[in-house]
């Protein structure tokens, strides 16, 4: 009797080792599987910093904004069908409602990108695009609030105020700093304007795509949203460019600025599966510094100091709407287990019985 009691003790005591190794396992490739979600989102974010001066300079060298927009829409448009080819699901809308959205989409993203491009030629291109992700970031905040339903929480509103004040200070720098590196860039009110009104097309597009999501799969949504786009950029470009032929280096950058979209929103849809949404968006301001280096680099335009404090404002606002979200999901991620815990030891005691 003693060795058989001997023997389930033993059995247990190797069962709860057994256990506690496989928890820890999971727990290690969770944190493997977060911190590579991570490193994916801070490199979208320095991919995406080399399109603000380099369409800037491709612009400068005779280029429109409806061709940067076209090649940029094709390379994205042939990595969809590649993924379509490969699920072989079926793109049929079911409904009215869905066709809309789904055409939404793709003009919402033509009339957005163009918006951008034209952004980074009026008004300094890093200043720009350092408008465009925050000013989204508010935007966001307030249509998702009016059409579905989702009330933003004080740590939200708090770093949305925050993001405000760092637009505010970077427009204001772009205003009273113009830097001569081309014609266009005496109107950079207008660059502000398009940069802040390209931000609102995409929070419409982010609020759009949260709506389609409940009924369509991802494949549909790109699929309709890019080849829309990359028809209508077509047909913009076939009827408005004089200028195709490029220099080899402007060629190049051509080249980097398309592989480069690309290459940030891949990396941005990977770090999304293991990264909550507002972490992701803080963490994809890193952009300003690949930003910011490029222009200097590339076109000569020096960073001023209001350009610093309202980048610090962006930054402080971002990560304090990052460091609250991942803050309630831990939390409710160790209430959750609590709970579990306490249900199961609960249920002991009757399953002896």
């Amino acid at each position: 009797m003693t060795t058989g009691g001997d023997n389930d003790e033993l059995d247990e005591l190797f069962q709860d080792r057994n256990s506690e190794n496989t928890e820890k396992d999971t727990n290690c490739c969770l944190w493997l599987k977060n911190h590579s979600g991570v490193a994916a989102c801070l490199a979208s974010g320095l991919f995406i910093g080399i399109v603000p001066a380099t369409s800037r300079y491709i612009q400068d060298s005779g280029y429109t904004a409806f061709q940067i927009n076209f090649f940029n829409d094709l390379l994205l448009f042939i990595a969809v069908l590649c993924v379509v080819a490969y699920q072989r699901k079926s793109l049929l809308p079911t409904n009215c409602g869905q066709v809309f959205r789904l055409v939404f989409q793709g003009v919402g993203r033509f009339v957005g990108t163009l918006c951008q491009i034209q952004a980074y030629r009026y008004a300094p291109p890093a200043t720009a695009e350092t408008i465009i992700n925050p000013s989204t970031i508010v935007f966001v905040v307030i249509l998702s609030c009016i059409f579905i339903k989702e009330m933003p929480t004080c740590a939200t509103i708090f770093g949305s105020l925050w993001c405000m004040a760092g637009i505010v200070l970077l427009g204001y720098s772009s205003i009273t700093n113009k830097d001569t590196s081309t014609q266009d860039t005496d109107d950079v009110v207008l660059g502000t304007v398009l940069a802040i009104a390209a931000g609102l097309l995409f929070a419409m597009l982010s609020v759009n795509i949260k709506i389609l999501l409940e009924s369509t799969s991802k494949t549909m949504v790109l699929t309709y949203a890019y080849s829309t786009a990359t028809v209508l950029s077509g047909v913009a470009t076939i009827f408005t460019t004089k200028t195709w032929y490029l220099e080899p280096t402007t060629a190049g950058l051509l080249f980097a600025n398309c592989v480069s979209r690309c290459t940030s929103i891949v990396l941005m849809y990977v770090g999304l599966k293991h990264v909550e949404v507002n972490a992701a968006m803080a963490l994809f301001q890193v952009d300003a510094f690949s930003a910011f280096g490029l222009q200097w680099a590339i076109l000569g335009i020096a960073p001023t100091m209001f350009d610093g404090f309202g980048l610090a404002c962006i930054l402080i606002g971002t990560i304090s709407i990052a460091i609250w979200e991942g803050l309630v999901l831990w939390i409710e991620d160790k209430h959750s287990k609590l709970i579990k815990q306490l249900e199961f030891n609960a249920t002991l005691p009757y399953d002896d019985m």
